[in-house]
């Protein structure tokens, strides 16, 4: 019982986390160019189990809608491994102020070579992914390549590839979120 409701604080406290960070993340692109607008962004929390461990997702459903997606033809999804994380396999407060840093330099430089669409995030097995649709995917991996050889922010992983119909993306945009 007392596991259970550490649990149900900690998924709290992510979520809170998850959406003032997100919230920012909206805020800040609203005011760069190079991000496509979500007219009036609309993220979901979903959650779940996947394999008996949870799974958190934060989905921009306003994507599903969204104008020019064959602009935007390639799949971006970068994961990073969660610094110790609890044993539900989630970020602990002092790693998510860490993957918020790393997600907002991630953008930035994704900002500096590409117009892209923040899908949303995926936080599951000691992992976090965060998923994007670009433009072009020679600049953007060119710059993440860079970043992630520097070591200068978290240690990552990255692929990119075509998905003109969004297809990657469709797997999240079209669940419901939790209730």
């Amino acid at each position: 019982m007392k596991t259970a409701l550490v649990v149900m604080i900690l998924v709290v406290v992510l979520i809170a986390a998850g959406l003032l960070a997100l919230g920012r993340k909206q805020k800040n692109s609203q005011d760069k160019r190079a991000n496509v607008e979500s007219p009036g962004g609309t993220f979901s929390i979903m959650r779940g189990e996947v394999d008996g461990r949870p799974v958190i997702a934060i989905i921009d459903t306003k994507r599903r809608d969204l104008r020019g997606r064959q602009g935007l033809p390639f799949f971006l999804s970068l994961s990073s491994p969660l610094i110790g994380p609890t044993s539900e396999g989630l970020p602990t407060r002092s790693d998510s102020n860490s993957l918020n840093e790393w997600e907002d330099s991630v953008e930035a430089k994704l900002q500096s070579v590409s117009k892209f669409a923040f899908v949303g995030r995926v936080t599951w097995n000691r992992n976090r992914e965060l998923l994007y649709y670009i433009d072009s995917p020679k600049p953007a991996v060119e710059i993440l390549q860079t970043l992630s050889d520097a070591h200068s922010t978290r240690p990552f992983a990255f692929a990119c590839e075509r998905d003109e119909m969004w297809t990657k993306a469709d797997f999240w945009l079209n669940r419901q979120p939790s209730p």
